[in-house]
């Protein structure tokens, strides 16, 4: 999925995207509603993960506010984190680049456009999930 496909899929979904200057995060998403400061984002691969982590946020109904117990925070980030690692890289797709030899994190990074800490979460969730193996 690419940048425009996330922004198509959020207006589909009539969810607004707003980009403003944020102090204290990055982005932030409420039901229907994503703000993300674009200054603080400096690569598309960048906001192309921030973006998918919010929809993540809106799609999961993953939201919690800053008084809440950090477990509760915590399963809420993973949710959208999940959503996000999905939807961005499906299992298909990482297999499939690597069985064309695409191998390194860096390298797959670049080839699916996003961040290599994406990439290295997206590894360990489908590892725990035990998709990415293989049959012999």
């Amino acid at each position: 999925m690419n940048i425009l496909e996330l922004y198509d899929l959020a207006a589909e979904n009539n969810i607004q995207i707003d980009h403003r200057r944020i102090k204290s995060m990055i982005a932030f998403s409420i039901p229907g509603s994503i703000a993300i400061d674009l200054s603080q984002l400096q690569t598309l691969a960048e906001t192309k993960v921030c973006l998918s982590h919010e929809l993540g946020h809106e799609f999961k109904n993953a939201f919690y506010n800053l008084r809440n117990t950090f477990e509760t925070r915590e399963r809420q980030e993973e949710r959208a984190n999940r959503w996000a690692i999905h939807n961005l890289l499906p299992v298909s797709d990482l297999k499939c680049a690597v069985e064309s030899g695409i191998t390194e994190v860096w390298e797959l990074a670049e080839h699916f456009d996003v961040t290599e800490d994406f990439i290295r979460d997206a590894l360990r969730l489908y590892t725990m999930e035990g998709t990415l193996e293989t049959a012999n």
